[in-house]
Order: C-alpha cells, then structure tokens, then sequence
C-alpha cells in the first residue's frame, strides 16, 4: 500500500478531491500491522480481533475508517475460530460487507463498497470448490480488479476525472499484497509509470464542490469513551443533519466518528449529548488541502530526503512522503541500519546487555545517499535534503557529495545545525512549504529565518555515553566538574554541544527545563511545534509533554523514542524538549 500511496492521493476526486486516500490507508494499515507484530496467539479470531480493534482507534480519513469497519465485520465472522477454512472465509467477509454498507449513512455504488460486494460474492461462489486459499485469494483479486474497472461507470465524478476510485484501488492494492504473501512473500513490482510522476494529478485538476450538492468543508474524526462505548446509531442520529460522509466504528472501549461538516464544534456538542466523554481527533480544511494540491500541481515537485536521526513518528514520514536514509549501528563486527534492522526497544535491550560489546555508529554509505536521491527524484522535479548538524555526524558530507551525482533532478543538501527533533521540525516545515507550491530555494530561504525560532534543551542520566563518544564540543569542561549534578545542554547555531546549566537531582530537573523554556520559546508567533525525545523513558517523556501543553498551549506536541544512533551517544534516562516557532 505504501508503494502506491501517491497514485492513490492523486485520483482520490470523490466524495471530495481532497487527495489522502493513499496516506489515510498506509497509516490506517500501518497501525492495524503494529497491532499484530509478536502476538503470542496466532489463532484466526484474536489475529481479526486484534486487527479490528487496532483499526477503530488508527483509522484515517473516510478510507481508512471504511477499511476499518470492514476488519470489525471479518473479526465477527470469525469469533472464537482457530482456524479458517476457505467456506470460514468466505463467510467472515460477506460480514464485513455487510457490516462496511451498515456503517455507512448512505451507501454509493462505485466506490470500495461496491468492489469490496462483487469481489466477496465471488469468493461465496468459488469457497465450496476452492483448492486452497491462495486460489481464493487469486479469484478475488480478479474479481475484484473486473468491479474496480466498472467504477467510472456507477459515479459521474470518476467518469469526468477518467479515473477509479481512489479507495476501490486501495482495496485492490491490499488485495494485491494479500495474494503475494500467498505465493511466498514477494511484493508485486510497482509501476513507475502509474504511481509516479507521469501519472496526472485528477485532485489538482478537479473542482471543489464549495457548498453545492450537500458538501461540506471540513474532515473532522472523534473519539467517544465508554465500556461499552453508546451504540453506533444513537451516535449517528445524533450528528445526522450536520454532516456527510459519516461513518461510526465502534470497538470494545471506543467508538471513532468520521463526518464531513461545516461545524466541527457543533458536532462535538452532539456527540457529548449522547452521554460519553469526546475526544476531537482531527479537523482537516479539505478546501485548503485542494488549494494547496493546486498551487503545488503548477510549481515544481519538491521531494524531502533526511536522515534517521530526525526522531518523525514514522506516520508524518508517510504524511509527507519523506525519504528517510539510515545511519548504521554496531556492536562489533554486526552492522544494523537504524530503525530498519534493529528497533528503539531492541538496541535498548542490547545497549543494557553486559555481554553485548558498546555499540559504535557510522553515517550512511554514498550508496545509500545515491539510491534515496534517485528514488526521491523519481517524483520530483527538485529534491532537498536536510540532514543531522554537520559539526555531530559526517553525515551531511557524505549527502553534499552524493547531490551532484543525481541526474533525474536538482538536489539541494542544507544543514540543520541541529538534530533529532530540531531536524525534524525543519523537515515537516519544509514538507508543508512544498506541498503550497514553493521551491527548493525558497524553502531553504525559509529554514533559515527560522531557524532562531527553534532550540532545544537536553539532559542525560549518566555522563559515561556522552564522554565515550567524543561529542562534548564546547561542554567538555562543564561536564568534567558535574559529580552528581545533572547537565542542561543544547546547541548553538553551528549545531555543536554547548552547555546552559546544571540542577542537582532528577526531581527538579523538568522544572528548570520548563524555566528555561519561558525565556526561549518566543512570545510572538503565530505557531508553535513542540516535541520530547526520550532514550528508554517514556514516562518522564509523557509528563514533560503534557507541562508542554499546560504552559506554552502549543499547536502540535510530538513524543518520539530517541534514533539507535543518538541512543549510543546518550544513553538510557536521557531526554530532550525541542521547539519550533514560526
């Protein structure tokens, strides 16, 4: 799914040509398969129910809340079963195509429900005969590729696009992953030629349906708390009239609510009459995103390659479809990318091991630095890398010298002078100022007169990480004469360790942070990004964050597990709280 998740963006003309149906499958789907990694119980009703749960809670936008419900219906088919034979199957997913028309306040043919029907009533035809699963699964891809086909011809929407629908296609694609796995693991190839640049953007060159036929403005999504949670209808009826596109999912503890609206805060009210606590999950100006996939559809495609120090929850990474290069980890002779061999928890794991030597870390190869480039320009007229300080990591060296070897586009490599967070926050703002329509130049303009809005502050629990890696720059000194006191450290604006203060005692550790932050954080902005990264402390992390919101009322508050690579150089207990102001 997430090869394709650009070819889905750009056709997703209907309901509203608002081009997320690629990026709210990938991370509906991402969090249902989080949901699943190690489960002790491989039985087919606790994997489905997993699934299903994990699907309430993760789901995004119309699509992914669709895909969702349609994982509800097959967990319900499939309750309290072992294993599932083909007739098993085929049962459990005429539920969920039941279960996905239900949710829906009125169902329209041509989209995935319609595919998601066609292709399941073939497989109820062929289960009592089918040889094996792979068979079935087989039948169905064609099925359900025959109905996809036909979509233009049930919506005029799709017809005057000359596209499919967007999450018909993503149903085909799952499909098409589902069959793969079947014949031993390897993913279909993906084709260039329709998912990247060739492909015409349908969102771009569609009409936003401002007012008319009953549209509405924003994409909203809540929360509603309960054991159990009220019932779907009572909460549909409650926002019945104030919206379209709703669709209520409902699980074991929470019910998630998608509408089309006018009037988010008149929505919420409704679902708080109702009876339950309401969380708003999102709300999302579809007109602006259709504005903005305009402006960006006239300019020059712009492509984001970092680094894995940059500490993104990897659902913004899929948001903003940003290449990410691994830095390397060792522990001896074994070699492990960042975040792609090895996981936070498992270099936790190993760095507290007596038996495992000290892990050292290495930038990334040329080769590396040449494939991300290449495969960023595949979809791109531009390409900017913004990369770790070059005064922490050669990193940035290694991606200077890789850009003029890139042919397919122009590459442009700048310095954070920061890292973790504080890159992060530059590459999610260059990742918006592109997708307005800007350029490389202009952007980079743009990181750095910003670039004094941001800061950050740091801490580590034991000085030993810090010292053995040699990357103490100015703090050196500072750091010698600590005993038992605890350092406050950030960087200056060439990105290198410099010190700011030190408190005696973990207790009283977050409160000067907080201090220190009242005199940083700049008063007059018109936004503001927070985040705290954390190596292996999750609970002082959640604290912080939540002081974060209490006391600067921040747009945005990211809590991210520290990159292996920054872990080797901190250690277990460190923290660090970044800003970003605009």
């Amino acid at each position: 799914m997430a090869a394709h998740r650009a070819e889905l963006d750009r056709i997703n003309v209907f309901p509203i040509p608002d081009g997320d149906t690629g990026t709210n499958l990938v991370l509906t789907l991402r969090s249902m398969s989080e949901a699943v990694e190690g489960l002790q119980d491989p039985s087919a009703s606790s994997v489905a129910s997993h699934l299903a749960d994990a699907g309430v809670l993760g789901a995004r936008g119309n699509s992914g809340m669709m895909m969702s419900h349609f994982f509800l219906g097959f967990a319900e088919g499939l309750d309290g079963q072992d294993r599932a034979t083909p007739l098993d199957l085929a049962g459990a997913m005429r539920r969920a195509s039941d279960s996905l028309y239900q949710a829906v306040e009125q169902p329209i043919e041509g989209t995935i429900l319609t595919v998601v029907r066609e292709s399941i009533e073939e497989v109820e035809r062929l289960a009592p005969v089918a040889e094996d699963l792979g068979a079935l699964a087989r039948q169905m891809l064609t099925a359900a590729r025959e109905s996809l086909e036909r979509t233009p011809d049930l919506l005029p929407a799709l017809h005057d696009a000359n596209v499919v629908d967007a999450g018909a296609l993503g149903f085909v694609r799952f499909l098409e992953g589902v069959v793969a796995l079947t014949k031993g693991g390897s993913l279909p190839e993906v084709d260039v030629a329709v998912t990247g640049r060739e492909l015409p953007d349908a969102v771009a060159a569609a009409r936003f349906p401002d007012g008319e036929d009953g549209s509405y403005r924003y994409c909203t999504e809540f929360i509603v708390h309960g054991s159990p949670p009220p019932e779907r209808r009572a909460l549909t009826a409650a926002i019945t009239g104030l919206g379209n596109s709703i669709i209520v999912t409902r699980g074991h503890s929470v019910a998630k609510v998608h509408v089309h609206t006018d009037d988010p805060d008149g929505i919420e009210r409704a679902l708080s009459d109702v009876g339950a606590p309401v969380d708003r999950v999102k709300i999302e100006d579809m007109r602006a995103q259709h504005l903005q996939r305009r402006r960006a559809s006239r300019a020059a495609r712009v492509a984001l390659v970092t680094d894995s120090t940059c500490d993104l929850p990897a659902e913004k990474v899929i948001e903003h479809d940003i290449t990410v290069v691994p830095l390397t980890v060792m522990f001896g002779d074994e070699a492990l990318l960042d975040q792609v061999d090895i996981s936070h928890e498992e270099f936790i794991k190993r760095l507290k091991n007596p038996d495992e030597p000290q892990p050292t870390t290495s930038q990334p190869s040329p080769a590396q630095f040449d494939q991300s480039f290449t495969r960023a320009a595949e979809h791109a007229d531009q390409v900017l890398g913004i990369f770790v300080a070059g005064s922490l990591s050669g990193t940035l060296g290694q991606a200077q010298a890789a850009a003029p070897r890139v042919q397919q586009a122009s590459v442009r490599v700048v310095d954070s002078c920061s890292a973790s967070l504080g890159l992060g926050f530059q590459v999610l703002r260059a990742a918006e100022l592109a997708r307005e329509g800007y350029g490389v130049d202009e952007i980079a303009a743009e990181l750095e007169r910003t670039r004094s809005m941001g800061g950050l502050l740091l801490t580590v629990d034991t000085l030993k990480y810090l010292k053995r890696s040699g990357r103490v720059g100015k703090a050196k000194a500072f750091l010698g004469g600590l005993l038992d006191l605890k350092p406050v450290l950030s960087v200056d604006a060439d990105g290198i360790l410099i010190p700011v203060d030190r408190v005696r005692g973990r207790g009283a550790l977050s409160e000067r942070v907080v201090d220190l932050l009242m005199d940083r954080v700049p008063v007059e902005r018109t936004r503001l990004r927070m985040g705290v990264v954390h190596v292996d402390c999750r609970d002082v992390a959640d604290e912080l964050a939540g002081v974060l919101r209490d006391e600067f009322r921040p747009d945005e508050v990211l809590i991210s597990p520290a990159a292996c690579v920054l872990a080797a150089h901190l250690g277990p207990g460190a923290w660090g709280v970044f800003y970003q102001a605009e």
